[in-house]
């Protein structure tokens, strides 16, 4: 991320030259997660009529307030002053952050064997039977799209909460404060989707997508036996059977693993989709895919 650089003061009493003002509120955007309940700046380079009635003086004020501790934020931001100095600080502690790409797809990726099935079934305790019916209700058995990359779906209104809905007016596309189905594009279009939102928050836009053959939310890292979402992602990126290894980490962590022993399917679903579970009849889906790989 690039450091901002102004020529003249912005804000209160500032030269407020068009150029320099947006450099801010482009900065100001990408910190918005410390100055909470802001959104999103329109980066036009104006003040407006009233600079003491600003929004981007406001935000200037409350970065001041909430980051340097200013009692009196004055706000205005001198060329290489404190709050220049803070705000460029601030950039490159975000940096990673942002930075952060996806790993390398590739089409050459072991796909898993019926012993890989066994052994997972053996460490859950339950049916190789009832592994593939998870499989194939979440992904329809697929764990890759044909271009390498891991199956996803895009939750625009997860990431919308993880980021407290502050870019749902600026990129309502990928942040939405409901459950929206038209947001879908569907397949590995949904790329597209979290590739923007990742310029927005890569860590909260992986988190706020399913991955792989188990389509485990990336939220759920941690149960999944990572100690970061972005190596829970490596790892999806990697193989059939490292998502096949997260997902027995997230359901022994989760402590549904006796639902799939006793078969107990809507009890699982309800741990493992979430309690709206009954309205894709999920629990039914299980059973049916079950019954399918148990005859074989």
């Amino acid at each position: 991320m690039s450091l901002i650089k102004i020529t003249q003061a912005v804000g209160l009493g500032g030269a407020n030259n068009v150029n320099d003002v947006k450099a801010v509120q482009k900065a100001l955007n990408k910190l918005l997660k410390f100055i909470p309940a802001t959104k999103s700046l329109i980066v036009d380079g104006r003040l407006g009529s009233r600079h003491e009635s600003s929004i981007t003086v406001a935000a200037i004020k409350l970065f001041q307030s909430k980051v340097l501790n200013m009692l009196r934020p004055d706000g205005k931001i001198d060329a290489n002053g404190r709050t220049h100095r803070k705000i460029n600080e601030k950039l490159i502690a975000v940096s990673s952050k942002f930075n952060y790409k996806l790993p390398i797809a590739s089409i050459d990726i072991p796909t898993l064997s019926e012993s890989d099935y066994l052994d997972i079934a053996n460490q859950l305790g339950c049916k190789v039977a009832v592994v593939k019916a998870v499989a194939d209700v979440e992904s329809s058995g697929d764990a890759f799209f044909s271009n390498g990359k891991p199956k996803i779906l895009y939750e625009a209104h997860i990431f919308s909460h993880l980021t407290n809905h502050k870019y749902d007016q600026s990129n309502p596309s990928v942040s939405s404060r409901t459950w929206n189905r038209s947001l879908y594009n569907g397949g590995s279009q949904e790329y597209a989707r979290l590739e923007i939102a990742m310029t927005l928050d890569s860590s909260e836009a992986l988190k706020s997508t399913s991955w792989g053959r188990f389509q485990i939310m990336g939220f759920n890292y941690s149960e999944s036996g990572f100690t970061s979402v972005e190596a829970f992602v490596k790892a999806m990126f990697s193989s059939e059977r490292k998502q096949l290894d997260a997902f027995v980490s997230f359901v022994k962590n989760k402590g549904l693993e006796k639902y799939l022993i006793t078969l107990d399917w809507a009890s699982f679903a309800k741990g493992y989709n979430g309690s709206q579970y009954e309205q894709n009849m999920y629990d039914v889906k299980l059973q049916k895919a079950f019954e399918k790989y148990d005859k074989k």
